[in-house]
């Protein structure tokens, strides 16, 4: 799990520069519906709903939707096709189709106009935050609503291209440092029937600051607060250094109950000096194969300790990690290697979903805050046993970015001679 943490860590580093355009307009979304008679059906914006989230299959629209869990009925059994399509329920069926679950805890700060008790409220709650939806839930939709909510659902607002493109211009990788700091939580969601002992079940309090000097040096410091039910909190102090193209961690050392150091193998890492020049040298934030993956919406501006900001929401979901990997590292060039370690990495992956808010400088377009919620879940099994992990859900609020920083990192004399960690190239499994 370490190294599928890293390497995953790393590919959304490497792909949160974005994606944008309109893969289906508005009007050939609603190409689909056969008779246009100012109400939309369950089962018009099924079809809507398929062709404009890229959904694969050779089933039906509402087959493809019902066995994704996506569509699923009314308390009588029956998924009522015919009947008209409220707001409410085209934004659950959206919703559900980009990873949330019903269940999924609502984001702070934020209510719908509906009550905490309702079903939706959750999934309506989250759609409202990132600038989705604003008007009555219960209002039924006719075709033209339906195709201009899916579009821009599943579409980037152009004007936060502009955005995006003007902070590529102003932030330049080439001898800058940046300290960021961070806090966030940790739910681990252990899968029903598997044995998990050892697993936490509780929430994992984490604090974090990472220190940048780009290209190539990088020093991060994380401490977890982790809490069984039942048992006194546990706390786990990390601390990672990306030094000459080598990454180290110290980490606790279960057997010795101490923490020690670990050197990554070098094979398993690109030369990221490299990879980072190659991303500074993109003609463009938008590259064209992440536009599946990606979406980004602009509320606005807002007022941030006194400043004025750009608030920019993001989110998306990723099913087949391996064409997301290759559409992500392919942009930088020769990443064979890094896309085959990424490749296995993410087999024990179902999917991942992820919600944020960015808030961007209006003067310098520069990141001042951001907050993130991602929501992974794992495979039933991996290497023929029974995974015990089910999902994993993370929040991460970036509550500092400290840009020109005075960072000298230096690594650790300790950690020079640190032993390998005995991984290799083509298994997940840390040899013990």
């Amino acid at each position: 799990m370490r190294k599928i943490t890293f390497l995953l860590a790393l590919a959304l580093l490497l792909t949160i520069a974005g994606t944008a355009g309109a893969a289906t307009t508005a009007d050939e979304l609603l190409s689909s519906v056969d008779e246009k008679d100012g109400m939309l059906t369950r089962g018009e914006f099924a079809k809507m709903l398929v062709t404009a989230a890229g959904m694969k299959g050779d089933e039906p629209s509402v087959q493809i939707l019902t066995e994704g869990g996506i569509l699923k009925g009314y308390p009588d059994g029956e998924l009522h096709l015919e009947q008209g399509i409220n707001r409410l329920e085209a934004v659950s069926l959206a919703a559900r189709s980009l990873g949330l679950t019903d269940a999924i805890v609502p984001p702070p700060g934020v209510s719908a106009p509906l009550d905490k008790n309702h079903w939706g409220y959750n999934l309506y709650a989250w759609f409202t935050r990132q600038g989705l939806v604003t008007d009555n839930p219960n209002e039924l939709l006719t075709e033209e609503q339906g195709a201009a909510f899916l579009q821009k659902v599943f579409t980037t607002d152009p004007e936060v291209v502009s955005i995006l493109e003007a902070s590529q211009a102003k932030t330049s990788i080439q001898n800058q440092s940046v300290q960021t700091v961070m806090s966030g939580s940790m739910k681990m969601i252990p899968r029903a029937g598997v044995e998990t002992e050892g697993l936490p079940t509780s929430v994992i309090n984490l604090e974090m600051v990472q220190e940048m000097t780009l290209p190539d040096k990088l020093h991060q410091t994380a401490n977890m607060m982790v809490q069984a039910a039942g048992e006194e909190p546990t706390e786990i102090a990390t601390e990672m250094y990306m030094v000459d193209g080598e990454v180290y961690q110290k980490m606790p050392d279960a057997e010795e109950g101490i923490a020690k150091w670990y050197r990554f193998p070098k094979d398993l890492l690109p030369d990221m000096e490299q990879v980072f020049k190659k991303a500074e040298q993109q003609s463009s934030v938008i590259p064209p194969e992440l536009e599946q993956f990606l979406h980004y919406q602009l509320l606005g501006t807002t007022e941030l300790n006194g400043e004025t900001v750009y608030e920019v929401a993001f989110y998306g979901r990723v099913d087949d990690f391996n064409k997301f990997m290759q559409a992500a590292l392919g942009q930088f060039g020769d990443s064979q290697q890094l896309t085959q370690s990424m490749s296995n990495a993410a087999s024990v992956l179902k999917s991942m979903s992820y919600w944020g808010i960015e808030y961007l400088g209006t003067d310098d377009f520069l990141p001042r805050s951001a907050d993130y919620t991602a929501l992974v879940t794992y495979q039933e099994q991996f290497n023929g046993q029974p995974m015990p992990l089910e999902a994993l859900q993370t929040y991460m609020k970036v509550e500092e970015y400290n840009y020109d920083a005075d960072i000298t990192i230096e690594l650790p004399e300790e950690a020079v001679n640190a032993p390998v960690l005995p991984i290799s190239q083509n298994s997940l499994e840390t040899v013990e």
